[in-house]
């Protein structure tokens, strides 16, 4: 089974294997769907809207229904273009976590309070997004190591590495520059020793990671 989001607001669940549309399994949003993520056990999917909007729903996997569980405003008015699901962060960090875009210059971390995908902001990290989706990562390893860090694109034309534990004046770790137009995608590869970031005018950077410190191209 696979799950769609539409711009009439649809979050569908579909059926590879018949074509068709599993029974109940259409739940509505309040705006065009932009992001969806599941949870690492495939029972808990999120999406977030153009409107700001973040539903939680649980996911039958045998049968493909949807039930709408939690609703929450990111940002009113501000679109959610990005969402990416850990179950856990760090040792500091044990509860499990997403990382969500909103085109308010925001990068904001939540904490998943509840089997209902209930979510409590942690932390709030400023980057410029206002115009365009903008995508955003964990980054893989940071499960195995102290300081966790995520990492984003940014309208700015910049990638940004923030660390999660850090005091808020000191959690850019990381800034790296050679765009000419908004970053919008970013990915590693499994162990972190290359990243992909992709901007507007269709460029894609591939920085390789220093053996000491840092990322070059």
């Amino acid at each position: 089974m696979i799950v769609t989001g539409n711009s009439r607001g649809l979050v569908q669940v579909l059926n590879i294997s018949t074509g068709k549309y599993a029974k109940g399994g259409s739940c509505k949003a309040t705006g065009k769907v932009l992001a969806l993520e599941f949870d690492p056990t495939g029972r808990l999917l999120w999406s977030g809207d153009d409107k700001g909007t973040i539903f939680s729903f649980a996911f039958d996997m045998a049968t493909g229904k949807l039930t709408k569980l939690k609703r929450l405003v990111a940002s009113e008015g501000a679109a959610v273009t990005c969402i990416s699901a850990r179950s856990w962060i760090s040792r500091e960090a044990r509860d499990p976590s997403l990382l969500v875009n909103v085109s308010a210059n925001a990068l904001c971390l939540f904490r998943v309070a509840d089997d209902s995908g209930t979510l409590k902001l942690r932390r709030r990290f400023p980057i410029r997004q206002r115009d365009w989706n903008v995508h955003s990562s964990f980054c893989p390893l940071i499960s195995f190591r102290q300081g966790a860090c995520v990492v984003t694109g940014s309208e700015d034309m910049c990638v940004y590495f923030f660390e999660i534990e850090r005091d808020s004046r000191a959690c850019c770790v990381n800034k790296l520059q050679g765009h000419g137009a908004p970053v919008l995608d970013v990915c590693f590869n499994y162990d972190e020793s290359l990243l992909a970031s992709s901007d507007a005018s269709g460029l894609v950077i591939i920085w390789k990671r220093e053996k000491k410190a840092g990322l070059s191209v």
